[in-house]
């Protein structure tokens, strides 16, 4: 099974939420959505929602529609509880919800930190294709987004079609996409279902999710209805993602926010099924808390890692795989961006999140190869905090111990060679030569040799390219999108 193996958990997943504060959560959140109401920017949503028996409100420009607990309950239940992605050789590549976890780039770096000069600059398609080249390489990254960063050096009217077809070119990986632009989805899809052999052919193995996304507090505008309209009506993975912050568009208390998260993502979820039953739909989170000094929105404080813990609860309730971000606010490689990383990240994967966005620094807004690198070194580590301990005849070694005896050696033993890769990690990043062997080396630190591996990689890396017939394709299709979209 790809993903990274959570057999050490023994199904016992860290629980942040006792099941009764899930319930409270999960009730309040109904009561939210058929008391409060959620406000729907789309008039054929608000149709369909009334259709299905809910109140809705069209007069005074109010768009508001009070969702009834049984139209929820019934319309998720539909939902597959397993989302399985393929990469684009046909391969199973993602079981989300199948219980191993999985990791992806995340997505909308408007800037790269220069690997090089390590100066922070705009990102170019040379930055987005190699990206994605180097996330295609590392083993426990299973995912990429098309937009993990934005290229300057094209228009921003255009930038949707650019950025999916470089990462179609440089992964193999199954693709994260953000809309940015809502009259290029046709375009994308078209590019996406090229690859794979036609629309059927993407529907059966898809490669693809696209990122929904609520307004909070209570709002589903129309570029995100659109998106989640044009891969519903397809029965295309989606991943509904709600980002309030708490004490600015969520409560301030966590319970709160975990409220208006669930509703969010509840609206979203159901309006999928109403669309076409059995879409696969991914429960997302991207909530967060601010700075309350300076008002600064946080991708790496500890009460998302709390966050994420307590939404894996709250999907398994709903019958959903989830997914969460992952994130952090330092501005370089190092100390702060390790710990910010473990905080938000270890205790949602403990708590069984199928799923995490490696958002990298400037709270997501800068993008950094070298962090990559040093966020596969830690998925290694975590995989093995889950894989745990394995405890039978072969691993406990009894007769071994006796045939070796006091004052004995076990290096030479077959039983070493057949186990020490599997039972002992050695992550390369992680300095464990003498101080003498490392000052010798110049006294590299975690982030020079991240470096250097990044460049390795983008030296030798090259995934299966596309055919040329399909790269002709994928050109025409690019070419008239950009003679169709609106001057930048």
């Amino acid at each position: 099974m790809p993903g990274l193996d959570r057999t050490g958990l023994k199904d016992a997943y860290l629980c942040a939420l006792t099941e009764n504060k899930v319930e409270r959560i999960h009730d309040g959140a109904l009561q939210i959505l058929a008391q409060t109401g959620i406000v729907i920017h789309d008039d054929d949503v608000l149709s369909l929602l009334d259709e299905a028996g809910c109140q809705v409100n069209h007069e005074n420009g109010d768009r508001r529609a009070h969702i009834p607990a049984k139209v929820i309950e019934e319309a998720v239940a539909k939902a597959p509880p397993v989302v399985t992605l393929y990469n684009r050789l046909g391969e199973q590549a993602m079981a989300l919800g199948a219980g191993p976890l999985h990791a992806r780039t995340s997505s909308g770096a408007t800037g790269l930190l220069d690997l090089d000069s390590g100066q922070r600059r705009e990102p170019t398609c040379q930055d987005a294709a190699d990206a994605a080249r180097l996330a295609d390489a590392l083993p426990h990254v299973h995912g990429v987004s098309t937009m993990a960063v934005q290229p300057a050096d094209v228009p921003v009217t255009t930038v949707d079609v650019h950025a999916v077809r470089l990462a179609l070119a440089n992964t193999v990986k199954p693709v994260g996409y953000v809309c940015l632009n809502e009259q290029l989805i046709e375009s994308v899809l078209a590019m996406v279902a090229t690859v794979v052999g036609g629309e059927e052919a993407l529907r059966q193995r898809p490669i693809i999710t696209a990122l929904a996304e609520s307004t909070s507090p209570l709002q589903l505008v129309t570029s995100q209805l659109a998106v989640l309209r044009a891969f519903a009506s397809r029965g295309l993975p989606l991943t509904l993602h709600a980002h309030p912050i708490a004490g600015f568009t969520a409560p301030v208390t966590l319970s709160g926010e975990l409220v208006m998260t669930h509703a969010e993502v509840l609206a979203l979820a159901t309006i999928a099924q109403l669309i076409q039953p059995g879409t696969p739909v991914v429960y997302g989170m991207s909530s967060s808390v601010p700075d309350m000094r300076s008002g600064a929105n946080l991708a790496g404080a500890v009460e998302i890692g709390l966050l994420g813990a307590a939404v894996a609860q709250l999907a398994r309730r709903s019958g959903l795989p989830c997914l969460m971000s992952s994130g952090t606010d330092a501005h370089w490689p190092g100390a702060q961006a390790m710990m910010e990383r473990l905080m938000t990240f270890l205790l949602p994967a403990l708590a069984g999140i199928d799923l995490i966005n490696l958002s990298t620094l400037d709270t997501k807004m800068t993008f950094s190869l070298e962090q990559l690198v040093i966020d596969e070194a830690i998925l290694s580590v975590i995989e093995r905090y889950m894989r745990g301990t394995t405890v039978n005849d072969e691993t406990l070694a009894l007769d071994l111990i006796h045939e070796i005896g006091p004052g004995g050696a076990f290096l030479a033993t077959d039983h070493t060679r057949r186990h020490f890769q599997d039972e002992l990690l050695i992550p390369d990043l992680i300095g464990r030569e003498t101080r003498d062997e490392w000052e010798a080396a110049g006294a590299p630190d975690m982030r020079t040799r991240a470096r250097e591996k990044a460049r390795r990689i983008l030296a030798e890396h090259r995934p299966p390219p596309l055919t040329d017939g399909v790269a002709a394709q994928l050109d025409e299709i690019l070419k008239q999108a950009k003679n169709h979209s609106p001057a930048s």
